[in-house]
Formats: structure tokens, C-alpha cells, sequence
């Protein structure tokens, strides 16, 4: 049984159906809301939608983008060639529901009840209809109540890490001089990580990453006038873009880094951001959970299934795998990593900074003034970072 049929919920249905397990699916939206979450997934990302069944169908729910531009500074660094693909989140879990194999059973209600243990977990919907399994699998991102239910605990390993913001351009992608681009942020008291601008059918697309509280006045000026805060917080960036015009909706997602506590539950076990989240800013956290359902559903619940009961032994045994825990881990530490680049104080963030604001100059000129100095401060910066 499985709780969330969001992108992780559907894959993991679709994956332990595919190894001939019977599988209930439960959400509680019968059609998939907008949301602000991932948009874009590389090849590697592919590879495992593909490892998993899946990359058919992601890929007839995805716009295709052959190549990037990356720019800082109102100046192009470089232009690569590389296949990505970009999505509405709701169009391809839309897409991932419509392709579930007929032996998951994919039900919508809420939740009223769960009772688990190691033998049996039994969820009661609020229609008073009951289904039970040998095994609940909690795929609600980091909404805590289903948590709370079952008595696992959320932390906020740290509030209000990011903001991401997302938006369509009034222009159609043929009139930019890229197919995608993207334009990091010029100065470190900006507290911008980057903006995206990519196609998404025929419209283009934005995703914008600050490292802002979200009720801080630059959050407040950005939802009353976004376009205007977006020219003066990245004054260079229409100097490669062309004009900026925002049309419709403005979605603003805060992000905070969260954690959970006493997880290790008989019959329970939680996956993607359910388990623990990541930074946007990263790109890891659709990888995260793909990772969490590759391991899960091919690797452990299999062998559990072979043998009689569902106890902490074996849900331990998922959370210390040793290819989901490391990517966790270096998940984690990537999202702090990025942002002690934008916003980090003291000597080690400073120098870190500096490095890759000569990497980027040298990257673009051949002055040899900005050569030298990315040879000389770089070494150091990563020295800094390592301790």
C-alpha cells in the first residue's frame, strides 16, 4: 500500500507491480493539482526512469532541450550541447497515473486512520472503506500528516533555506537567441542562486532560486511587481535574454530543509521527500527519490516480501542502504554547499566565492590577470571547503 500518488508514489506502484506485487495506491486529489517542483530532469535521470519502465512515458510528457547557455554578468560564458528534458510536474505525474499497471489498484480519499505493526498495516479512508498490506509505504513529500499518524517526527534541519519561484514569459521560446539558458546571480548580497529560463511546449519557462526568507520584503515586492524586482536584483540579465514579461501566475514555493526522527517504524517506510528534502537549487531531489524507489521496490521489498512479518529490522535495513544513504548524504551537503556560496560570511565562503567569480572571468576573456587568478584562489577555496 502506498500513500501519495505523486511522482515518487506513482513510480514506486508502477515499479512493485511490474515485479508482480499486488499494490494500492491512495491519494487524496483525483486530479493532480499544479505544483511548484520539479520541472527539468537530465539524462541521467532518464536512465533510471528507463531502468524503471518509465522512460516512454516521460518522455511523451516532456519537451526535449538540446542545448544551454550558461551567462553571469550579462555575458554568455559558455553554450553547450546537452539533452534535457523539461515538464509541467502535474502533466507528468498525470501521465505516470495514466500508465500504472492494472495491478495497482489506485484509489482516492483521505486519510482517517492508520493502525501498523509488524504483520499488518491497515488505513482507513474517510469513506469508512478499509485497505490492508503487508507494507505501508509513505510517499507524501514533507507533509507531516500522515507522520503523525503513524508517530514519525519532522525536523527542520534548517527553515527557510530557499525560495523558489516559477513563472511563464509573455514571448514563445523562438523569439530568445537560446533554446535554454542559465544566468547566475551577480552579486553575493543578492542572495540569488540562479534563473532558469527553458521551453515547456510552446510557452517559455522560469524558475527562479533566492535564498530569501519568504515574508521578507524583496518576497513581497517580488509578488506585487515581479518582472520590475526581477530587472533590479539581475540588472545584466536582459542583456542576453531580451525583454522580460511575466505572463499569468506567479508560484512561489519556500523551501525548507527537513528530517525525520524515529522513522524506523515495523510495517512503515517512507520515501523522497517523505524520508527527508533537499534544495531545488541542488536539481538532486527528483534523483533523490528515484534512487529511494530503485532500491526499495527492486532491491528490499522483494526479499521482504519472501519472509513472514514487516519488522524495524528490515525497514532499517532500506534507510542504511548504502547507495541511497551516501546520495542522501551528498544531497544534503551539495543544497548547504550552494548556499554558503551565495550567502555564507568568513573567510572560507569569501575565498570560495572568489574563485569561481575568476573562473567565470577567465572562462570568457583571455586576460591574464583573471587566468592567474583563478589558478591562484582556486586551490585555496577548495582547501577551505574541504575543512
Amino acid at each position: 500500500m502506498i500513500i501519495g500518488a505523486g511522482l515518487a508514489g506513482s513510480v514506486a506502484a508502477s515499479t512493485l507491480a511490474q515485479s508482480g506485487a499486488d499494490v494500492v495506491l491512495i491519494d487524496a486529489a483525483a486530479i493532480v493539482p499544479p505544483s511548484l517542483r520539479a520541472e527539468k530532469l537530465g539524462t541521467d535521470i532518464l536512465a533510471l526512469f528507463d531502468r524503471l519502465g518509465l522512460g516512454e512515458t516521460v518522455r511523451a510528457a516532456a519537451t526535449p532541450i538540446s542545448s544551454v547557455w550558461i551567462a553571469r554578468f550579462g555575458r554568455v560564458m559558455k553554450r553547450r550541447s546537452r539533452l534535457e528534458y523539461a515538464f509541467a510536474y502535474k502533466d507528468l505525474v498525470t501521465a505516470l497515473r495514466a500508465n500504472l499497471p492494472a495491478k495497482v489498484d489506485l484509489r482516492f480519499g483521505r486519510v482517517a486512520d492508520i493502525e501498523s505493526g509488524p504483520d499488518l498495516q491497515r488505513v482507513t479512508l474517510n469513506d469508512g472503506s478499509v485497505v490492508e498490506a503487508r507494507l505501508l509505504i509513505v510517499a507524501t513529500g514533507p507533509s507531516a500528516a500522515i507522520h503523525r499518524r503513524v508517530g514519525i517526527d519532522i525536523v527542520d534541519a534548517t527553515r527557510d533555506h530557499s525560495v523558489c519561484i516559477g513563472f511563464y514569459l509573455k514571448e514563445p521560446p523562438r523569439a530568445y537567441p537560446f533554446e535554454s539558458i542559465v544566468y547566475y546571480g551577480e552579486h553575493w548580497n543578492d542572495r540569488v542562486s540562479y534563473i532558469s529560463l527553458f521551453p515547456i511546449g510552446t510557452r517559455m519557462r522560469a524558475n527562479l532560486f533566492v535564498y530569501r526568507t519568504h515574508d521578507e520584503p524583496w518576497m513581497r515586492d517580488f509578488r506585487r511587481a515581479p518582472a520590475e524586482t526581477l530587472r533590479q536584483t539581475l540588472p545584466n540579465l536582459e542583456k542576453v535574454c531580451g525583454p522580460i514579461e511575466i505572463e499569468g501566475n506567479v508560484d512561489v514555493r519556500p523551501i525548507d530543509l527537513r528530517l525525520t526522527e524515529g522513522h524506523e517504524r515495523a510495517g512503515v517506510v517512507l520515501i523522497g521527500d517523505a524520508y527527508c528534502t533537499s534544495c531545488p537549487v541542488s536539481g538532486t531531489g527528483m534523483h533523490k527519490a528515484l534512487i529511494d524507489v530503485e532500491r526499495l521496490c527492486r532491491e528490499h521489498v522483494p526479499a521482504w516480501l519472501a519472509t513472514p512479518g514487516m519488522g524495524p529490522e528490515k525497514i532499517s535495513a532500506f534507510y542504511a542502504d548504502r547507495i541511497k544513504a551516501d546520495f542522501d548524504r551528498n544531497s544534503l551537503a551539495l543544497s548547504n554547499r550552494l548556499r554558503g556560496l551565495a550567502t555564507g560570511r568568513g573567510v572560507r565562503w569569501t575565498l570560495a566565492r572568489a574563485a569561481a567569480d575568476a573562473r567565470s572571468a577567465a572562462a570568457f576573456t583571455v586576460h591574464r590577470g583573471a587566468q592567474m587568478a583563478a589558478v591562484l584562489i582556486t586551490p585555496i577555496a577548495e582547501f577551505l571547503e574541504r575543512i
